[in-house]
């Protein structure tokens, strides 16, 4: 059986294309093989990207632009990346709509809901009763979730709640058609959300990739991952 290939799309900041080596490492252990996905203008290129991967997962970074989701900039919006706001929504369009397995990873979930056609709260203040941009290392569980036991999420964990870390300042608002909320923090800020119509199309608004030396959740969901993707691959 040829590997299992998963897409990492990039971060663009400073006029460079950046990942953190602790998706690779997480994509590794779960047995796929990394291919990073650089942010670039050219819209035949997405297309071809698509192509090369058995699964995509969309990484953390920035804010996506409020006008994705039909808003006016909130004033603690961050810095945009139009380019990569663009080619996201192009492959994640085109990855559910090929059946493609879908993993979002905090920026990464926020793009599967406004593709959906949900929106964001653009900043947290003011709603946020828990710590979600945490004050402690990113491989630090910061806060608990939790899981609806009627859900994806909780057919690859089987746990009800647990410890997370969080590193974001905005999340999933009103969902989007199909999406299903499927955990929450003790606030009732969003934690994770899938597509109802889409075999594995999953956003988690933690970073599990930093958990994966110390939680078994982080493990299983990368693993999960990789099994679908790996599945598609033999259809």
């Amino acid at each position: 059986m040829a590997s299992v290939r998963i897409g990492i799309t990039c971060n663009f900041c400073k006029f460079e294309n950046r990942l953190s080596a602790a998706y690779v490492r997480a994509i590794i252990g779960a047995g796929a093989v990394p291919i990073l996905l650089p942010v670039i203008p050219h819209q035949h290129s997405w297309e071809q990207m698509l192509q090369a991967v058995d699964g995509l997962l969309l990484s953390g970074g920035g804010d996506p632009d409020a006008v994705h989701f039909g808003e006016e900039p909130h004033p603690a919006q961050g810095e945009v990346q139009p380019v990569r706001d663009k080619m996201e929504l192009f492959l994640a369009r085109r990855a559910l709509a090929m059946g493609v397995p879908v993993l979002g990873i905090c920026r990464g979930a926020q793009v599967l809901n406004i593709v959906a056609g949900g929106t964001l709260h653009q900043d947290l203040a003011g709603i946020a009763r828990v710590q979600h941009d945490q004050k402690a290392p990113r491989s630090y569980p910061i806060h608990t979730v939790s899981v609806k036991s009627q859900s994806l999420l909780y057919s690859i964990i089987e746990l009800d709640s647990f410890r997370v870390n969080s590193m974001h300042h905005q999340a999933v608002k009103s969902p989007g058609e199909g999406v299903f909320i499927s955990a929450a923090a003790e606030d009732g800020v969003v934690e994770a959300v899938e597509l109802s119509y889409h075999p594995f199309a999953l956003g988690v608004q933690w970073h599990p990739e930093w958990l994966i030396n110390q939680a078994s959740h982080a493990q299983k969901l990368f693993a999960a991952f990789c099994v679908a993707a790996g599945n598609i691959q033999n259809k």
